[in-house]
């Protein structure tokens, strides 16, 4: 009985640690795309340097965002939005255009990162 009792424990903890680090990682998403939808708006609005200060915050907030959820997603998914989030900052002061094609890109690596996260029988089996 006791065996019982600390696999349901276990099973329960690990239960509590998926969902827990789900609700953390949406979190975290919304946020940083809600800073990058901000930084396309103001580029979009003609303000180069505010658009510039902004994807300076972004950075700052990237490396907080990077070592809150390396405990939950490979490098190698984070690696590749870091690559994507260092390009903002030069594509905004060289008006480069393709700064909203890379921002679109960082939106999708985030919702597939997201999908690729969530419990499913076809990310299970």
């Amino acid at each position: 009985m006791r065996r019982v009792k600390i696999a349901v424990w276990l099973i329960a903890f690990i239960i509590a640690y998926s969902v827990m680090s789900l609700f953390v990682l949406n979190h975290y998403n919304e946020e940083l795309k809600g800073r990058i939808e901000n930084i396309q708006s103001v580029y979009e609005s003609g303000d180069t340097e505010k658009a510039l200060a902004l994807s300076n915050e972004l950075n700052v907030y990237w490396h907080r965002y990077e070592r809150a959820v390396t405990i939950f997603i490979h490098d190698g998914a984070l690696e590749e939005i870091n690559s994507s989030i260092a390009k903002i900052t030069p594509f905004i002061s060289n008006e480069n255009s393709e700064l909203i094609a890379e921002i679109q890109s960082i939106y999708h690596r985030l919702d597939q990162m997201y999908e690729e996260e969530f419990p499913a029988w076809y990310n299970i089996l």
